[in-house]
């Protein structure tokens, strides 16, 4: 059988490498390769630039120094600001894996009564932004919440406080708890061969005793995975330290930036840009720790030949403590947060010192809806998410073919681009796209635009779309696309013609997913507002720090109204779940 490719059969005779014309797959090989490039670097070297630039890109005379090195490396703020980031963002990941891991166990692998429906709840922080959460959180939790309020004339004080690192680490940990127990359900738990576990309960153990000598280390490469996510994620987080943590005078590096580089009336852009180099090294490190403790992965291998049928552990006498705790937690920590914020939605002021039904009001909502900018910013939410989803999940599926499925020479230093992305938190590709703006003409003819915020969005993410469309690729036999050359189609043929039309169910599932990311998104917007660029995000961000609860409120809702509207049409119409 002839497995030559097309791009190799219909080669001219030879006539020199340099002399080669291109086909046109290969042409369009190459641009796929030069727009992933452009868009991972194009934010990234505008940033490394302004580190060795005295004054601000935007000035016409640039002098190169090394100065502002010189000050980030005698400045001793920063040293406490980077150590105090590391503690919350290590406080956070404790928090979210024990939560993730304990609801993943209980949830995925015991008799748990309920455990569908609280699996179902559990996931619902991940669905929100942490914008949301805290702000949801602040009015029911903060120092003038509602239940604080309600504990303190009992007891004459709340036996919590927000404004504090394990305040902050609380929230932040139950907001990314749902992305460990993600990883742990479906990555591993769901897998795991049921024999080894019974092997252990007939020696004697107890439910207890097998979950931690057995299941748990074998979720190990989950758990390391999901720690090194949950540390880069927390290591970006705004909302939180800047709601939780400005108010005790606590700075980590996001809400440094964010306060030198939007808040200050003369912005320090080579501080600022050094400072986010720190935030970069970082999350790299982190990133690379993880690859590290995962290089011998095989020692974890729990699918073999042999099929088994997965069968839940038996709790015994443990069950309904346990199913207890599990309510409480699903009360307490997901669902009363969110009412609360529903509810500040319709009421002119929520407090337990007044009946509830007296300060009902949908003037919050008229306010959203008779102001201008505020129907703009859902305007361009609903646009920007739609695009940029859109667009994502075209760019992401060539990326995968080229990468999968072509002999491009460079294929692996387009994945390598692709993957990239991951180690700059969203802040700085909103602040290296601001950058871009300035010193590359293409970017900057897209400012006081909102393609400008499209191509932002679409470059935080294309891992993110890469990893929800990579994996459909792989499941397609290689033989499929090789029949279609064989019979004369090019490279660009047998992508559209067969591979393509079989990645649909994932192209869906990549577009719903960046649709509600991009819907929730707002860090990588900040350093790019214009006026008539507002979206929903940086508006409740402003919005609460000018105290308009009640209109945060009444946003947050329509913003969460969106969402599940989406995930739900999502699963009935197409039978697309986010997490499957």
């Amino acid at each position: 059988m002839n497995t030559q490719t097309a791009e190799t059969t219909l080669a001219p005779p030879h006539a020199g490498p340099a002399l080669l014309p291109l086909s046109r797959s290969r042409m369009a090989q190459w641009l796929i390769f030069i727009i992933t490039a452009v868009l991972v670097l194009a934010p990234a070297l505008p940033i490394l630039l302004q580190v060795f630039v005295g004054g601000p890109l935007y000035e016409r005379e640039w002098d190169f120094t090394f100065a502002n090195i010189g000050r980030l490396l005698g400045n001793e703020a920063i040293g406490e600001i980077a150590l105090t980031t590391l503690v919350f963002a290590g406080l956070t990941t404790v928090i979210a894996q024990v939560l993730g891991v304990a609801a993943a166990l209980l949830f995925g692998r015991t008799d748990m009564p309920g455990r569908r429906v609280m699996g179902d709840m559990m996931m619902w922080p991940l669905y929100l932004s942490h914008l949301i959460m805290v702000v949801g959180w602040l009015i029911v939790y903060g120092p003038s919440g509602f239940l604080t309020q309600a504990v303190a004339r009992i007891f004459g004080e709340a036996p919590w406080n927000l404004y504090s690192i394990p305040g902050m680490a609380l929230v932040a940990g139950v907001s990314q708890a749902p992305l460990a127990y993600l990883y742990c359900l479906y990555g591993v738990v769901r897998s795991i061969d049921p024999t080894l576990e019974s092997a252990a309960r007939t020696c004697g153990a107890g439910p207890l005793t097998v979950m931690r000598r057995v299941t748990l280390p074998l979720m190990l490469p989950a758990i390391v995975t999901s720690s090194a996510l949950n540390i880069v994620i927390a290591v970006e987080m705004l909302s939180i330290p800047l709601f939780l943590g400005r108010p005790a005078r606590i700075d980590t590096l996001s809400s440094y930036l964010y306060l030198e580089g939007i808040g200050a009336s003369n912005p320090q852009h080579g501080m600022v840009a050094a400072s986010a180099m720190v935030l970069v090294v970082l999350v790299g490190a982190t990133l690379a720790l993880q690859r590290l403790l995962l290089s011998k992965g095989h020692r974890y291998e729990t699918v073999k030949g042999k099929g088994t049928r997965p069968a839940p552990l038996q709790l015994g006498a443990l069950k309904w403590p346990l199913f207890t705790l599990a309510v409480l937690y699903m009360v307490f920590v997901v669902l009363v947060p969110i009412l609360g914020l529903v509810l500040r939605a319709f009421t002119s002021y929520l407090t337990p010192l007044i009946p509830i039904w007296q300060v009902l009001t949908l003037q919050n909502f008229k306010d959203v809806f008779q102001t201008d900018a505020y129907m703009r910013a859902l305007w361009n939410t609903v646009v920007i998410a739609l695009a940029a989803a859109g667009l994502g999940t075209l760019l992401t599926a060539l990326i995968a073919l080229v990468i999968q499925r072509s002999s491009f020479p460079f294929r692996r230093t387009l994945e390598a681009l692709a993957y990239s992305p991951r180690m700059v938190p969203g802040l700085i590709t909103g602040l290296g796209v601001f950058y871009a703006a300035i010193v590359f003409a293409p970017f900057g003819w897209l400012r006081d635009s909102i393609w400008i915020l499209v191509v932002a969005y679409i470059m935080a993410t294309i891992p993110l779309g890469l990893g929800a469309v990579q994996p459909s690729v792989v499941q397609i036999g290689a033989d499929l696309d090789k029949a279609a050359r064989t019979i004369g189609a090019d490279w660009i043929t047998s992508m559209r013609r067969i591979l393509l039309p079989l990645m649909k169910p994932a192209l869906l599932g990549c577009f719903v997913l960046l649709f509600v990311v991009h819907l929730k998104s707002y860090v990588v917007a900040i350093f790019l507002m214009a006026p008539g660029l507002e979206i929903m995000g940086v508006t409740m961000l402003g919005l609460w720090e000018n105290g308009a609860a009640g209109v945060t409120a009444a946003f947050a809702t329509l913003q969460i109204v969106m969402i599940a509207i989406l995930l739900i049409a999502a699963r009935l119409v197409f039978g697309v779940k986010l997490y499957e």
